[in-house]
Protein backbone atom coordinates (compact mmCIF):
# COMPACT_ATOMS: atom_id res chain seq x y z
CA UNK A 1 0.00 0.00 0.00
CA UNK A 2 2.95 2.33 0.67
CA UNK A 3 4.65 1.51 -2.10
CA UNK A 4 1.71 2.00 -4.24
CA UNK A 5 0.77 5.63 -2.70
CA UNK A 6 4.93 6.55 -3.07
CA UNK A 7 4.56 5.87 -6.85
CA UNK A 8 1.24 7.72 -7.16
CA UNK A 9 2.61 11.62 -8.03
CA UNK A 10 4.73 9.92 -10.51
CA UNK A 11 2.09 8.23 -12.03
CA UNK A 12 -0.13 10.94 -13.71
CA UNK A 13 -1.14 12.23 -17.29
CA UNK A 14 1.60 15.09 -16.68
CA UNK A 15 3.81 14.70 -13.69
CA UNK A 16 6.04 17.88 -14.18
CA UNK A 17 3.43 20.11 -15.03
CA UNK A 18 0.98 18.82 -11.46
CA UNK A 19 3.73 19.38 -9.63
CA UNK A 20 4.60 22.72 -10.93
CA UNK A 21 1.20 23.59 -10.01
CA UNK A 22 0.78 22.10 -6.99
CA UNK A 23 3.83 24.00 -5.51
CA UNK A 24 2.50 27.48 -6.38
CA UNK A 25 -0.56 26.61 -4.85
CA UNK A 26 0.96 25.55 -1.88
CA UNK A 27 3.74 28.31 -1.55
CA UNK A 28 0.43 30.94 -2.51
CA UNK A 29 -2.01 29.30 0.39
CA UNK A 30 1.00 29.87 3.12
CA UNK A 31 1.41 33.50 1.75
CA UNK A 32 -1.68 35.31 0.70
CA UNK A 33 -4.34 33.84 3.13
CA UNK A 34 -2.12 34.81 6.01
CA UNK A 35 -1.72 38.21 4.84
CA UNK A 36 -4.98 38.65 4.15
CA UNK A 37 -6.18 37.64 7.76
CA UNK A 38 -3.91 39.86 9.27
CA UNK A 39 -4.78 42.87 6.80
CA UNK A 40 -8.73 41.78 7.41
CA UNK A 41 -7.73 42.73 11.10
CA UNK A 42 -6.61 46.22 10.34
CA UNK A 43 -8.73 47.09 7.41
CA UNK A 44 -12.18 44.88 7.75
CA UNK A 45 -13.26 45.84 4.49
CA UNK A 46 -10.72 43.08 3.02
CA UNK A 47 -13.20 40.59 3.82
CA UNK A 48 -15.19 40.82 0.48
CA UNK A 49 -11.63 39.87 -0.66
CA UNK A 50 -12.56 36.15 1.32
CA UNK A 51 -12.86 34.51 -2.47
CA UNK A 52 -9.98 35.44 -4.47
CA UNK A 53 -7.78 35.57 -1.31
CA UNK A 54 -8.66 31.77 -0.30
CA UNK A 55 -8.86 30.42 -3.73
CA UNK A 56 -4.77 28.71 -3.44
CA UNK A 57 -6.13 27.19 -0.65
CA UNK A 58 -9.14 25.90 -1.46
CA UNK A 59 -8.17 24.17 -4.95
CA UNK A 60 -5.61 22.88 -3.25
CA UNK A 61 -7.85 21.62 -1.08
CA UNK A 62 -10.45 20.12 -3.88
CA UNK A 63 -6.83 18.89 -5.46
CA UNK A 64 -6.10 16.45 -2.30
CA UNK A 65 -9.88 15.48 -2.26
CA UNK A 66 -9.86 14.55 -5.65
CA UNK A 67 -6.69 12.37 -4.78
CA UNK A 68 -8.92 10.67 -2.66
CA UNK A 69 -11.29 9.85 -5.06
CA UNK A 70 -8.49 8.33 -7.04
CA UNK A 71 -7.23 6.27 -4.44
CA UNK A 72 -10.79 4.71 -3.62
CA UNK A 73 -11.61 4.32 -7.32
CA UNK A 74 -8.10 2.29 -7.55
CA UNK A 75 -8.89 0.24 -4.52
CA UNK A 76 -12.37 -0.38 -5.79
CA UNK A 77 -10.85 -1.95 -8.77
CA UNK A 78 -8.59 -4.62 -7.13
CA UNK A 79 -8.63 -7.41 -5.12
CA UNK A 80 -6.76 -6.20 -2.92
CA UNK A 81 -5.70 -3.11 -1.94
CA UNK A 82 -1.67 -3.78 -2.16
CA UNK A 83 -2.39 -4.05 -5.49
CA UNK A 84 -3.98 -1.17 -6.70
CA UNK A 85 -2.24 1.39 -9.16
CA UNK A 86 -3.24 4.93 -8.24
CA UNK A 87 -2.24 7.93 -10.18
CA UNK A 88 -2.32 11.32 -9.26
CA UNK A 89 -4.72 13.41 -11.50
CA UNK A 90 -4.21 16.57 -13.35
CA UNK A 91 -5.44 20.23 -12.12
CA UNK A 92 -8.54 20.49 -14.49
CA UNK A 93 -11.92 21.23 -13.87
CA UNK A 94 -10.65 24.63 -11.46
CA UNK A 95 -14.02 25.84 -10.70
CA UNK A 96 -14.99 22.11 -9.31
CA UNK A 97 -11.68 22.16 -6.98
CA UNK A 98 -12.58 25.09 -5.60
CA UNK A 99 -16.12 23.88 -4.59
CA UNK A 100 -14.53 20.57 -2.93
CA UNK A 101 -11.95 22.73 -1.42
CA UNK A 102 -14.60 24.90 0.37
CA UNK A 103 -16.76 21.45 0.99
CA UNK A 104 -13.32 19.93 2.23
CA UNK A 105 -12.99 23.04 4.76
CA UNK A 106 -16.88 23.37 6.28
CA UNK A 107 -16.73 19.35 6.85
CA UNK A 108 -13.18 20.56 8.99
CA UNK A 109 -14.76 23.23 10.22
CA UNK A 110 -18.16 20.87 11.38
CA UNK A 111 -16.04 18.53 13.03
CA UNK A 112 -14.24 20.86 14.86
CA UNK A 113 -17.30 22.87 16.01
CA UNK A 114 -17.38 20.86 19.61
CA UNK A 115 -14.40 21.61 20.80
CA UNK A 116 -14.64 25.13 19.75
CA UNK A 117 -18.19 25.65 21.53
CA UNK A 118 -16.62 23.42 24.37
CA UNK A 119 -13.99 26.36 24.91
CA UNK A 120 -15.80 28.73 24.33
CA UNK A 121 -18.21 27.87 26.80
CA UNK A 122 -15.12 27.60 29.27
CA UNK A 123 -13.93 31.21 28.45
CA UNK A 124 -17.14 32.19 29.20
CA UNK A 125 -17.26 30.84 32.74
CA UNK A 126 -14.42 32.15 33.27
CA UNK A 127 -14.93 35.44 32.23
CA UNK A 128 -17.79 35.17 34.50
CA UNK A 129 -15.39 34.76 37.08
CA UNK A 130 -12.96 37.37 37.00
CA UNK A 131 -16.13 40.22 36.51
CA UNK A 132 -17.01 38.86 40.02
CA UNK A 133 -20.55 37.37 39.11
CA UNK A 134 -19.69 33.88 40.07
CA UNK A 135 -18.36 32.74 43.34
CA UNK A 136 -15.52 30.21 43.16
CA UNK A 137 -15.29 29.18 46.20
CA UNK A 138 -17.95 26.24 46.34
CA UNK A 139 -16.57 24.73 43.58
CA UNK A 140 -12.60 24.92 44.93
CA UNK A 141 -14.23 23.48 47.78
CA UNK A 142 -15.79 20.34 46.17
CA UNK A 143 -12.70 19.98 44.18
CA UNK A 144 -10.36 20.30 47.27
CA UNK A 145 -12.59 18.07 49.96
CA UNK A 146 -12.02 20.37 52.52
CA UNK A 147 -12.41 23.76 53.97
CA UNK A 148 -11.00 26.64 51.44
CA UNK A 149 -10.09 28.44 54.39
CA UNK A 150 -7.77 25.61 55.20
CA UNK A 151 -6.15 23.90 52.36
CA UNK A 152 -3.17 21.70 53.04
CA UNK A 153 -0.31 22.46 51.77
CA UNK A 154 -1.70 25.84 50.57
CA UNK A 155 0.05 29.11 51.57
CA UNK A 156 -2.89 31.52 53.05
CA UNK A 157 -2.12 33.99 50.35
CA UNK A 158 -2.71 31.67 47.63
CA UNK A 159 -7.01 32.34 46.74
CA UNK A 160 -8.90 29.41 47.52
CA UNK A 161 -9.88 29.12 43.76
CA UNK A 162 -6.28 28.65 42.87
CA UNK A 163 -5.77 25.31 42.71
CA UNK A 164 -9.43 24.72 41.16
CA UNK A 165 -7.88 26.53 38.48
CA UNK A 166 -5.05 24.17 37.70
CA UNK A 167 -7.32 21.43 37.93
CA UNK A 168 -9.77 22.49 35.44
CA UNK A 169 -6.84 23.62 33.30
CA UNK A 170 -5.27 20.40 33.58
CA UNK A 171 -8.29 18.39 32.54
CA UNK A 172 -9.34 20.28 29.58
CA UNK A 173 -5.99 19.96 28.12
CA UNK A 174 -6.12 16.71 28.27
CA UNK A 175 -9.56 16.63 27.23
CA UNK A 176 -8.47 19.33 23.88
CA UNK A 177 -5.53 16.54 23.23
CA UNK A 178 -7.61 13.66 22.84
CA UNK A 179 -10.12 15.23 20.81
CA UNK A 180 -7.59 16.19 18.57
CA UNK A 181 -5.75 13.14 18.09
CA UNK A 182 -9.31 11.84 17.82
CA UNK A 183 -9.96 14.58 14.95
CA UNK A 184 -6.92 13.43 13.09
CA UNK A 185 -8.13 9.83 12.71
CA UNK A 186 -12.03 10.47 11.73
CA UNK A 187 -11.39 13.42 9.72
CA UNK A 188 -9.60 11.52 6.78
CA UNK A 189 -12.60 9.15 6.93
CA UNK A 190 -15.16 11.74 6.65
CA UNK A 191 -12.82 13.35 3.83
CA UNK A 192 -13.15 10.01 2.18
CA UNK A 193 -16.75 9.76 2.54
CA UNK A 194 -17.18 13.03 0.99
CA UNK A 195 -14.97 12.03 -1.80
CA UNK A 196 -16.61 9.01 -2.41
CA UNK A 197 -20.50 10.62 -2.22
CA UNK A 198 -20.02 13.80 -3.94
CA UNK A 199 -22.01 15.57 -0.96
CA UNK A 200 -21.05 17.22 1.93
CA UNK A 201 -23.85 15.52 4.35
CA UNK A 202 -21.94 12.23 3.29
CA UNK A 203 -19.19 13.25 5.53
CA UNK A 204 -21.60 14.19 8.43
CA UNK A 205 -23.38 11.07 8.40
CA UNK A 206 -22.05 8.96 11.46
CA UNK A 207 -22.38 5.58 10.45
CA UNK A 208 -20.51 5.95 7.01
CA UNK A 209 -18.38 7.80 8.91
CA UNK A 210 -17.74 5.32 11.93
CA UNK A 211 -17.59 1.72 9.86
CA UNK A 212 -14.59 3.69 7.81
CA UNK A 213 -12.98 4.89 10.27
CA UNK A 214 -13.48 0.99 12.11
CA UNK A 215 -12.05 -0.71 9.67
CA UNK A 216 -8.98 -2.42 9.49
CA UNK A 217 -7.52 -1.33 6.34
CA UNK A 218 -8.11 2.45 7.64
CA UNK A 219 -6.72 2.02 11.01
CA UNK A 220 -2.75 0.62 8.56
CA UNK A 221 -3.42 3.04 5.73
CA UNK A 222 -4.03 6.25 8.48
CA UNK A 223 -0.82 4.62 10.45
CA UNK A 224 1.09 4.24 7.21
CA UNK A 225 -0.04 8.22 6.17
CA UNK A 226 1.12 9.22 9.85
CA UNK A 227 4.29 7.92 9.39
CA UNK A 228 5.39 9.39 5.84
CA UNK A 229 3.39 12.63 6.90
CA UNK A 230 6.11 13.37 10.16
CA UNK A 231 8.88 11.93 7.75
CA UNK A 232 8.18 13.78 4.84
CA UNK A 233 7.65 17.21 6.79
CA UNK A 234 11.15 16.40 8.26
CA UNK A 235 13.12 16.12 5.54
CA UNK A 236 10.80 18.97 3.28
CA UNK A 237 11.62 21.48 6.03
CA UNK A 238 14.28 22.47 6.02
CA UNK A 239 14.66 23.09 2.00
CA UNK A 240 11.19 25.05 1.87
CA UNK A 241 13.34 28.82 1.89
CA UNK A 242 14.63 27.09 -1.40
CA UNK A 243 11.46 26.38 -2.63
CA UNK A 244 12.31 22.63 -3.39
CA UNK A 245 10.83 22.00 0.28
CA UNK A 246 7.65 23.15 -1.05
CA UNK A 247 7.74 20.79 -3.42
CA UNK A 248 8.40 18.25 -1.16
CA UNK A 249 5.54 18.92 1.09
CA UNK A 250 3.23 18.94 -2.01
CA UNK A 251 4.11 15.68 -2.83
CA UNK A 252 4.45 14.49 0.88
CA UNK A 253 -0.07 15.41 0.75
CA UNK A 254 -0.26 13.95 -2.25
CA UNK A 255 0.61 10.79 -1.12
CA UNK A 256 -0.38 10.78 2.73
CA UNK A 257 -4.19 11.11 0.64
CA UNK A 258 -3.43 8.70 -1.38
CA UNK A 259 -3.50 6.24 1.37
CA UNK A 260 -6.41 7.44 3.23
CA UNK A 261 -8.14 6.75 -0.02
CA UNK A 262 -6.89 3.62 -0.42
CA UNK A 263 -6.90 2.70 2.81
CA UNK A 264 -11.00 4.05 3.03
CA UNK A 265 -11.96 2.41 -0.35
CA UNK A 266 -13.72 -0.85 0.91
CA UNK A 267 -14.74 0.38 3.75
CA UNK A 268 -16.70 3.30 2.12
CA UNK A 269 -18.24 0.72 -0.01
CA UNK A 270 -19.04 -1.16 2.73
CA UNK A 271 -20.97 1.29 4.80
CA UNK A 272 -22.85 2.87 2.07
CA UNK A 273 -24.19 -0.54 1.56
CA UNK A 274 -25.00 -1.30 5.16
CA UNK A 275 -26.43 2.30 5.60
CA UNK A 276 -28.87 1.53 2.32
CA UNK A 277 -29.84 -1.45 3.97
CA UNK A 278 -30.86 -0.26 7.63
CA UNK A 279 -32.68 2.91 5.39
CA UNK A 280 -34.73 0.95 3.09
CA UNK A 281 -34.05 2.86 0.20
CA UNK A 282 -31.45 2.54 -2.93
CA UNK A 283 -28.03 4.43 -1.53
CA UNK A 284 -27.08 7.73 -3.63
CA UNK A 285 -23.91 5.93 -5.14
CA UNK A 286 -25.72 3.16 -6.58
CA UNK A 287 -28.54 5.18 -7.63
CA UNK A 288 -26.80 7.52 -9.63
CA UNK A 289 -25.26 6.62 -13.08
CA UNK A 290 -21.73 7.28 -13.40
CA UNK A 291 -20.47 10.32 -13.92
CA UNK A 292 -20.03 11.59 -17.50
CA UNK A 293 -19.40 15.21 -18.98
CA UNK A 294 -22.79 16.43 -19.98
CA UNK A 295 -23.26 17.78 -23.61
CA UNK A 296 -25.47 20.27 -24.03
CA UNK A 297 -29.31 19.87 -25.12
CA UNK A 298 -28.89 22.00 -28.13
CA UNK A 299 -25.49 21.99 -30.38
CA UNK A 300 -24.18 25.17 -30.39
CA UNK A 301 -24.12 27.66 -32.87
CA UNK A 302 -21.34 29.88 -33.56
CA UNK A 303 -21.59 33.24 -31.90
CA UNK A 304 -23.86 31.63 -29.46
CA UNK A 305 -24.00 31.97 -25.92
CA UNK A 306 -24.50 28.46 -25.08
CA UNK A 307 -21.50 26.40 -22.82
CA UNK A 308 -19.75 23.78 -24.75
CA UNK A 309 -18.78 20.53 -23.52
CA UNK A 310 -15.35 20.47 -21.49
CA UNK A 311 -12.51 18.78 -22.85
CA UNK A 312 -11.12 15.70 -21.83
CA UNK A 313 -8.38 16.24 -19.27
CA UNK A 314 -5.43 14.45 -21.30
CA UNK A 315 -6.80 16.96 -23.79
CA UNK A 316 -6.60 19.73 -21.38
CA UNK A 317 -3.00 18.48 -20.51
CA UNK A 318 -1.82 18.36 -23.71
CA UNK A 319 -1.02 14.68 -24.51
CA UNK A 320 -3.44 13.86 -26.81
CA UNK A 321 -5.79 15.22 -29.26
CA UNK A 322 -9.65 15.03 -28.89
CA UNK A 323 -11.50 11.86 -30.18
CA UNK A 324 -14.20 11.21 -32.61
CA UNK A 325 -14.11 11.57 -36.49
CA UNK A 326 -14.71 14.86 -38.20
CA UNK A 327 -17.66 14.83 -40.57
CA UNK A 328 -17.02 14.72 -43.87
CA UNK A 329 -18.36 17.84 -46.57
CA UNK A 330 -21.19 16.44 -48.96
CA UNK A 331 -19.17 15.93 -52.22
CA UNK A 332 -22.16 18.18 -54.06
CA UNK A 333 -20.94 21.65 -52.16
CA UNK A 334 -17.98 23.04 -53.45
CA UNK A 335 -16.76 20.35 -56.10
CA UNK A 336 -15.93 21.02 -59.34
CA UNK A 337 -16.50 18.15 -61.99
CA UNK A 338 -13.11 18.48 -63.76
CA UNK A 339 -14.12 16.04 -66.44
CA UNK A 340 -16.17 18.61 -67.81
CA UNK A 341 -13.89 21.16 -68.31
CA UNK A 342 -11.71 19.19 -70.67
CA UNK A 343 -12.19 18.58 -73.96
CA UNK A 344 -12.40 15.02 -75.17
CA UNK A 345 -12.69 14.23 -71.56
CA UNK A 346 -13.54 10.19 -70.70
CA UNK A 347 -16.46 10.88 -68.87
CA UNK A 348 -19.43 8.94 -68.56
CA UNK A 349 -20.98 8.97 -72.05
CA UNK A 350 -24.57 9.65 -70.39
CA UNK A 351 -23.39 13.07 -69.18
CA UNK A 352 -21.94 13.94 -72.65
CA UNK A 353 -25.50 12.98 -74.64
CA UNK A 354 -27.25 15.39 -72.27
CA UNK A 355 -25.20 18.13 -72.39
CA UNK A 356 -25.50 18.31 -75.86
CA UNK A 357 -29.01 18.09 -75.77
CA UNK A 358 -28.82 21.11 -73.49
CA UNK A 359 -26.66 22.68 -76.40
CA UNK A 360 -29.34 21.62 -79.27
CA UNK A 361 -32.68 22.88 -76.71
CA UNK A 362 -30.70 26.29 -76.62
CA UNK A 363 -29.87 26.90 -80.34
CA UNK A 364 -33.59 26.08 -80.69
CA UNK A 365 -34.89 28.58 -78.59
CA UNK A 366 -32.06 30.89 -80.16
CA UNK A 367 -33.72 30.33 -83.14
CA UNK A 368 -37.06 30.81 -82.29
CA UNK A 369 -35.89 34.53 -80.62
CA UNK A 370 -34.45 35.05 -84.00
CA UNK A 371 -37.70 34.90 -86.37
CA UNK A 372 -39.56 37.11 -83.92
CA UNK A 373 -37.49 40.05 -83.86
CA UNK A 374 -38.38 42.82 -86.42
CA UNK A 375 -36.25 42.43 -89.70
CA UNK A 376 -35.09 38.75 -89.19
CA UNK A 377 -34.04 37.27 -92.38
CA UNK A 378 -32.55 40.05 -94.02
CA UNK A 379 -28.81 40.53 -94.51
CA UNK A 380 -28.06 41.99 -91.02
CA UNK A 381 -29.26 39.27 -89.41
CA UNK A 382 -26.77 37.88 -87.13
CA UNK A 383 -25.82 34.72 -88.07
CA UNK A 384 -26.83 32.06 -84.98
CA UNK A 385 -25.38 29.22 -86.27
CA UNK A 386 -26.60 25.99 -87.84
Amino acid sequence: MLRAALATPLRSEDAAGTLIIGTVLTLLSWIVTPFWLIGTLSVPLLVVAAPLALAPALVARGYLLRVIAVGIDAGDGSAYVTDASPEAPPFVRWGRLYRDGLASALLTAAYLLPLVVGLAAVGAAGAFVELGRVDPAPLAESIAGTDPEGLPGVDAAVPPATPAYGIVGAFLAVVSLAYLVAFAYVRPAALAALAAGGRLRDGLRPATVGRTALSGEYAVAWSLAMIALLTGYVLAGPFVPLLVGVAGVFVVRVVVHTLYGLGASHAVEHAESVVTADDGSVSDAESEPPREPKEPAVDPSPGSNAVRPEADPAVQTGRSVPGGTVDPVPEEVGTVDLDSLVEGSGGDSDDGGDRADDRDDRDELSDDDGDDRPGAGTADEFDWGP
